[in-house]
Order: structure tokens, then C-alpha cells, then sequence
């Protein structure tokens, strides 16, 4: 039977008790609740409430709603007639208090008397929701709402950056040290950014979501890297889950906050904690072993071993010797060494675009669905809520029907939501909100596989750069996510359509990934491109068996694979 020998020596020091239990409560639990602040606290922060030009000069016995008539135009808006945001009459405080004396003049005769122009002396803002945000504060609304929109522009410049540099970083320096690294960004540019001005402003910003991507991706791997099979999906559906509650939490805290800066203080405070959390994070055993650290390796596998009550397997030190003298054939020049062979390469392109295809429809959908009346909280917490079930379905799909068609089929369920919903009218009686709710269902499951998926079709020595890649490319691509909601200009199906093909291409490339479900990870690229080639299209295996295309003879050790010589046949569960 062939082995592969890392695996093995896992499995015997133990690959899914109290270690990894301590490591997924202690890390995975705290940083996969505290992730969504990092990404989605400046929806809050630069959420922009009804507003209306400031008029001075209102005396106390006059209400709001008197003087607004008498000094703010009526303009049509969503919902009906409304004063207007950005324009105020050409009118002094001493010319509208003139007009209290009679009967308020018809709007139509202010415009003609007085003209209309732009605020003259700033703006007035609804507080009903919001004592101050940083739109609010900076006044980014009408001639410079673009600026707010430039802020959180630079936070995803900051996520493009940091994607592609700190998880490129991790394969080379290791992915405790970058985690680290990534942590104290946040927490650190994270406090600054709530203090200071308008250029720094975007500056702070910029550093602070370096650290997304790659807080959210290394936390996975590295215990990812430590567990059975078994237990990838359980972990990363978990950490899904765990994501939700933290963003389901979220508007609840936006909304007791009422204030931007301390709102942001109440999400970056705890990463303080988290610095602290990471200097008793152990490297992973796999880095270690990749990079030629028998050594450190070896004691970290005899530490797990004692963690787990599991006795240090015979001629540990030397079998990882030997494993780690057959990597060094080839050194790690990082993610552009995985279009280096055929099959690798063909499988980091499927990978990267079905990456990118969930992340276009999930942000897609999310923008557009960002104009919902009613309240702006509510909406937040029921478009999160509603990935709770479907973290909980995918978790079973990829464990029960396997990675391939788990990820294939909820991609082709919700571009069929997306089709749907272009021929939903005012007349037809159905809600396309519901419809579009059931979408992200299903994007969400997809989106949850394809984490499972980079880390068993990537190797070791380049799993963090390849999952780097991926994320780097999708976040470029994701940039263009607001504008499918903007091509409703066009037409109000058209970013249905969009969304639909979106979701025909993820289909598409998730069916043509080969299935992993219970298999063994590969260690190297040669590994990696000889990784479950005798797989079909149409095929289902909802049980791995294990699978090799040679047979050493008995002893041989081949790119980290043993012949034990106790069965000639490959049909051994993993």
C-alpha cells in the first residue's frame, strides 16, 4: 500500500485531537468572528444619512419642517417627493422669516422669487440613526460624495496590496510570523485612521486593509495544514459560520455606537488582543518541513504528539529527513512557479477564475442590493443571516456529495435565481428580493467550497501563494462589482443577466476541478501536478480511495510517498 509518509506521521501523533481542538478554539474561533470588521466596518463608518443644506438664522419656535419649506426645493426621489439633498433657495434667514407673516408661499413661487442654488453654508443631517460618521464629519455628500467613495477605493487597493504581497511572504517566511504581521497592521493603522485627516486618512486606510485577505486565508491554512481530512471542511464551514455571526453582530454594534470613531474603536480593540493571542501560535508542521526545518519540525511533532497522549513514532527524524531531502530538489520561487507545469497551471486558472466568479456574484449582489429602503441595519443583518443555513448546507454537501459538485451545482442554482429574476415584474406578484436572497444562498456555499478547494488542490509549498493569487486576482476583478449594479441605467435586468453569466463560468470551471474530498494534500509541485489525474468528467465519488499512478517497489520513498508492501492494490480509504 502507498502512503504518504507526512501524512502518516500526522495521523500518529495525532491529526484531530486536543492539539487541533486547542488551536481551532484559541485562533480559528476569536480571528474568523472578528474578520467581517476588518472588511465591512467602513459601510458603517461612512454610511451618509438624509441630508439638506444649512440655512442659518431658524429661530427656536420655528420646527424643522417649517423652515426647510420655506428655504429647501422639493425634488422627485425613490419613494416619492422629498427636499432636496444638495440645493436650497437663493434665500437669506431675514427674507424667509419675512414670509412667516401670511400664508407660506407655493413652491413653485419661491423658485421663481428667489431662485435655487447650491448649500451656501454646509449641510444639516438627519439623526436619527447617527450622531456623527465620517461622511457626516468630512461632509463627503453631493459635489463630494466621490470622496467617500475614494476611501473605501483605497481599502480595496489596500486588500489588492496585501494579498499579493503578505501571502507571497508566507510560503518564504512562514505563515505565524505573517500573521503576526498582519494583525498588528490592522490593529495599529486601524486606531490611527480614526484620528486623523483627510490624506492620511487614505493613507491609514490603505495600510490598515493590507492585512484583510491574508489574516482571513493564513488563519485557515495553517491549521488546515495540521488536521485529517476529515476535518478541512469541518473547519472551514465552521469558520464560516463564525464569520457570519461577526457580521450579523456588526450592525447591532453600529447602531448602539451611533459614532464612527468609537464604533471603530470597539472593532479594533480586540486585535490588540489578538497580537497577543499569536506569539503562542506554532508554524506549521508542513512550512517547517517544506523549507528544510527537520528540526523545528521534529519538535513540533513530538509537542503534538504529547498534546494528544500519542507516543513519537519510531524513526521520526530521519523519515521527515528523508521527505524533506526529496523537496529540496526544486526551491520555491512563489505563485508564478505554478504555471511551471501543465497541470498545475491548468488548475490554478480554474481555481482563480472560480474564485473570482463567487466573489464578483456575492459583491454584486450585495451592491446591489445596497438601495433597499427601510432600515439600514435591518437590511445588514437579514442579507448576513441568510448564510448561516447555507454555511451549515455547504459544510454537509462538501462532506456528503464531495468539493466538485457541491461547488459546481450551488453556483448553477444560483445563476438559475439570477435568470429568474429577470423576468419578475411589478405585475408578477413575486418579491425579487427573495429570489436574489436564495441567490446568495448558494453563492455563499460555493463561495465556502472554493476555500476548501485552494487548500487540497494547491501544494504546501505553494499553497498560500496560490490561495494569494487567486484572492489577488478576484479582488482586482472585484473592483467592477458596484458597476453591475450601476448597469440597471441600462435596463432593470441587465445586472441579472451579468450575474447569470457570472455564475455559468463559476459552474463551469468548479465541474472541471478534480474532486478532494478525503484525499491526502500535496507537498510539492511535482506532487501537485500528478495529483488525481485518473479522474473523469462525468464521474461522482462521494468516498475518496486513494489513488497513484506508480507502484514503488517496497521501501522506496517517492516525492514523500512510502511502499509499506502490504497490498499491491491502490483501493485503500485515506
Amino acid at each position: 500500500m502507498i502512503v504518504p509518509v507526512f501524512e502518516k506521521l500526522l495521523e500518529e501523533v495525532g491529526d484531530s485531537g486536543r492539539y487541533q481542538q486547542l488551536l481551532y478554539w484559541l485562533f480559528v474561533v476569536p480571528i474568523n468572528f472578528l474578520i467581517p470588521w476588518v472588511a465591512l466596518v467602513p459601510i458603517f463608518m461612512t454610511s451618509t444619512p438624509d441630508h439638506w443644506c444649512h440655512v442659518p438664522g431658524r429661530p427656536q419656535d420655528i420646527s424643522l419642517d417649517e423652515w426647510k419649506a420655506l428655504t429647501i426645493p422639493r425634488e422627485d426621489k425613490e419613494g416619492g417627493e422629498a427636499f432636496s439633498s444638495c440645493r436650497q433657495y437663493n434665500v437669506t434667514a431675514s427674507q424667509a422669516l419675512g414670509l412667516l407673516g401670511g400664508t407660506t408661499p407655493a413652491a413653485a413661487d419661491l423658485n421663481e422669487t428667489f431662485g435655487v442654488v447650491g448649500c451656501q453654508s454646509g449641510w444639516d443631517y438627519d439623526h436619527t440613526y447617527y450622531d456623527s460618521t465620517l461622511s457626516t464629519q468630512q461632509d463627503w455628500v453631493c459635489g463630494h460624495a466621490s470622496l467617500g467613495a475614494n476611501w473605501l477605493s483605497a481599502a480595496v487597493a489596500g486588500n489588492v496590496v496585501g494579498t499579493f504581497v503578505l501571502n507571497s511572504l508566507s510560503d518564504l517566511i512562514g505563515r505565524r510570523p505573517v500573521l503576526m504581521m498582519t494583525v498588528t497592521i490592522y490593529a495599529v493603522f486601524g486606531l490611527v485612521r480614526l484620528y486623523v485627516t483627510y490624506a492620511a486618512l487614505m493613507i491609514t486606510t490603505f495600510l490598515a486593509s493590507v492585512s484583510f485577505p491574508p489574516m482571513l486565508e493564513l488563519t485557515l491554512i495553517i491549521i488546515l495544514e495540521q488536521v485529517s481530512p476529515g476535518w478541512r471542511a469541518r473547519i472551514t464551514s465552521t469558520s464560516f459560520l463564525l464569520w457570519t455571526a461577526g457580521m450579523c453582530l456588526l450592525p447591532l454594534l453600529a447602531w448602539a455606537a451611533r459614532d464612527w470613531q468609537l464604533l471603530g474603536l470597539i472593532t479594533t480593540l480586540p486585535f490588540f488582543v489578538m497580537i497577543i493571542f499569536c506569539w503562542f501560535l506554532p508554524e506549521s508542521p508542513r512550512w517547517l518541513l517544506s523549507r528544510g526545518r527537520v528540526d523545528q519540525c521534529s519538535r513540533l511533532m513530538t509537542n503534538i504528539a504529547a498534546r494528544n497522549g500519542k507516543k513519537v513514532p519510531d524513526s521520526m527524524e530521519e523519515k521527515l529527513q528523508g521527505i524533506a531531502t526529496a523537496h529540496e530538489s526544486e526551491k520555491n520561487y512563489g505563485a508564478l512557479q505554478l504555471f511551471k507545469y501543465p497541470v498545475v497551471r491548468v488548475r490554478t486558472l480554474l481555481l482563480t477564475l472560480c474564485y473570482t466568479c463567487n466573489n464578483l456574484f456575492y459583491y454584486g449582489l450585495a451592491y446591489n442590493m445596497s438601495n433597499l429602503s427601510g432600515n439600514e441595519f435591518l437590511n445588514f443583518f437579514l442579507l448576513g443571516i441568510v448564510e448561516l443555513p447555507s454555511n451549515l448546507l455547504g459544510w454537509w454537501g462538501s462532506q456528503t456529495l464531495g468539493r466538485r459538485w457541491t461547488a459546481a451545482g450551488a453556483s448553477m442554482l444560483a445563476a438559475l435565481g439570477a435568470l429568474v429574476t429577470v423576468f419578475l415584474t411589478a405585475e408578477s406578484g413575486w418579491d425579487p428580493l427573495y429570489i436574489l436572497l436564495l441567490s446568495k444562498f448558494f453563492i455563499t456555499i460555493s463561495f465556502m467550497v472554493v476555500y476548501v478547494q485552494c487548500a487540497e488542490v494547491f501544494p504546501t509549498t505553494h499553497r498560500s501563494s496560490g490561495t494569494g493569487l487567486a484572492s489577488l486576482i478576484s479582488s482586482c476583478f472585484g473592483i467592477t462589482a458596484p458597476y453591475i449594479a450601476f448597469s440597471v441605467v441600462v435596463g432593470a435586468w441587465v445586472p441579472y443577466i451579468i450575474l447569470f453569466l457570472i455564475a455559468v463560468v463559476g459552474f463551469l470551471c468548479a465541474s472541471l476541478l478534480p474532486e478532494t474530498l478525503n484525499t491526502d494534500l500535496p507537498q510539492t509541485l511535482l506532487d501537485a501536478n500528478a495529483f488525481l489525474l485518473s479522474e473523469k468528467y462525468w464521474s461522482y465519488k462521494g468516498r475518496r480511495w486513494c489513488l497513484s499512478a506508480t507502484k514503488p517497489k517496497k521501501g522506496d520513498s517517492v516525492q514523500g510517498y512510502v511502499n509499506t508492501g502490504v497490498s499491491d492494490l491502490n483501493t485503500e480509504k485515506c
